[in-house]
């Protein structure tokens, strides 16, 4: 991809100690935090010995600084017990693969919150089925438009800081999003089906956002999500089971 360099940001790690100084420095692919130095998704590409010490930096919880590609600057952490993944990038004309290492926070991958819910993607229809799997809630995808836009008019939702991922975090919890169905229900905004039978949400994906002066284009990775297909929770028209 001509000019990719452009859009990686940087990863600096520095450590002092009465016997030794530690500075890294890699590249950084994508980046999703909050205010306050709270960072949720990092995703860094280094060799081994600058690799290893980055995942050990972000196992402890510490401080390091973010570079984006527009060189603004923010130091963060993961917090406690970030999970970590590593893979290796073969590039051609190099006799050794690239290190790569993604990490996210706890409270991105909590699946047990109720109140607060991270994303990696701003698309609604993996907002919704999120939501739905998230809370466990008895819905169907034809009704995403209607939940999200109340929500939305409610300002649950919000964009977080990074590039790479449109981040958003939805502050809502089971009781309030099962009372919009219900108020959505109530006053005929959402309909039950037709038919009786299982739920079926069509395959979700979303692709990584390369930013490219005042134009955004997708990129070649792409996160699939496997079909969902929900149990059955009609009864019929009118009819919803417990």
């Amino acid at each position: 991809m001509k000019n990719a360099h452009e859009r990686f940001g940087k990863v600096v790690y520095v450590r002092r100690t009465e016997k030794a100084s530690t500075n890294i420095r890699v590249h950084l692919d994508a980046f999703v935090g909050e205010e306050r130095g709270k960072a949720h998704f990092v995703s860094v590409i280094g060799g081994d010995v600058e690799i290893g010490a980055i995942s050990a930096a972000f196992g402890n919880g510490d401080l390091f600084t973010v570079i984006d590609p527009t060189l603004a600057e923010n130091i963060v952490s993961l917090g406690d017990r970030p999970l970590l993944f590593r893979g290796s990038i073969v590039v051609a004309g190099r006799k050794r693969p690239l290190r790569h290492l993604v990490a996210f926070s706890q409270e991105l991958a909590d699946t047990s919150s109720d109140g607060k819910l991270l994303l990696v993607s701003d698309d609604d229809t993996f907002i919704w089925s999120s939501l739905v799997s998230h809370y466990g809630l008895p819905a169907t995808p034809e009704w995403g438009p209607w939940m999200l836009a109340e929500v939305r008019s409610q300002r649950r939702i919000r964009s977080l800081h990074g590039f790479g991922y449109h981040g958003i975090a939805i502050t809502a919890t089971r009781k309030q999003l099962l009372a919009l169905l219900s108020r959505g229900l109530r006053n005929r905004y959402l309909g039950f089906p037709l038919k009786n039978g299982p739920v079926e949400w069509p395959n979700i994906g979303f692709a990584k956002r390369l930013e490219q002066g005042n134009s955004t284009k997708i990129g070649s990775l792409r996160l699939d999500v496997a079909e969902r297909v929900v149990t059955p929770i009609f009864a019929g028209p009118g009819t919803m089971l417990a």
